[in-house]
């Protein structure tokens, strides 16, 4: 600490009058209401978001919430010594310079920690929930306010991803669409009644809550696309997915039609 503050306090203690404890007992009466102020908030945040037997996540609120008295009481002694006088600058910039040093140190921490906050206050998603990242479909295994494990649906393998860089992920829905191309030259009754037989199909596969022919998506460069729909489990999906597909396979023979591939047409002279 710097001599001329240390000089200034010892000056200031030989110097203690009512006026001088009257502003020390405000700057202090205000912080005590900040402080409970914050305790009332994170109480309401827990009773509201966080289930009692969630350790992991009791623990992390707590954990902010002494981060936040902290920084409260250094504020508040700060603000009691210049309230009476004393000139703290150049303290306050020394623990500036090592607060800034600090939050360089550890920025990705911290970066990763109010990610992880956010996603836990707001509940978007918990262990449990089936997720997209980077294109591939998973289920969050574990989290926590640094770190978030998805298993991947596909092969099983594990991912660790830092909160800081999971803003792209995306909660799945029960909704699965799968577009199939058929010729031009297909008449639409007969495209229409090979469909509504195969959405009948994909009825009968084990964990297919509905499905549905939603008509005509599109219009290719080659083909009329049309639209198949159907709802499961996000964690079934891969398997129940190929499943649909080896049934609009088989829909499609059965009915004398299938898919064309792109076609160029060459003109010579």
């Amino acid at each position: 600490m710097d001599d001329q503050v240390i000089n200034q306090i010892s000056d200031a203690f030989k110097k203690i009058n009512a006026p001088m404890l009257i502003r020390t007992g405000v700057v202090i009466v205000v912080a005590v209401i900040m402080m409970i102020a914050v305790k009332l908030v994170f109480k309401k945040l827990r009773s509201k978001y966080v289930e009692d037997d969630d350790y992991r996540k009791r623990r992390n609120l707590i954990l902010i919430k002494r981060s936040i008295y902290i920084i409260i009481i250094v504020m508040t002694v700060f603000a009691v010594l210049q309230v009476n006088g004393i000139n703290v600058t150049g303290f306050s910039l020394g623990i500036g310079t090592i607060a800034v040093i600090v939050s360089l140190a550890f920025k990705d921490a911290l970066q990763d920690i109010i990610a992880g906050s956010v996603i836990m206050i707001d509940k978007y998603f918990k262990v449990g929930d089936a997720v997209e990242y980077e294109g591939k479909d998973g289920v969050v295994i574990y989290f926590s306010v640094r770190t978030t494990k998805i298993e991947y649906l596909s092969d099983r393998s594990v991912m660790s991803v830092a909160n800081r860089n999971i803003s792209k992920i995306r909660r799945l829905t029960h909704l699965v669409d799968i577009d199939v191309p058929l010729s031009y030259d297909v008449p639409r009754q007969t495209a229409f009644s090979a469909m509504n037989g195969i959405c009948e199909g994909i009825r009968g596969i084990e964990g297919v809550e509905s499905c549905e022919f939603k008509g005509t998506e599109d219009f290719g460069s080659s083909a009329i696309i049309y639209k198949i729909r159907f709802f499961c489990e996000p964690h079934d999906r891969p398997d129940i997915r190929r499943a649909a597909l080896k049934v609009i396979q088989d829909g499609l023979a059965e009915a004398g039609l299938h898919i064309p591939y792109n076609q160029i047409d060459v003109h010579t002279s």
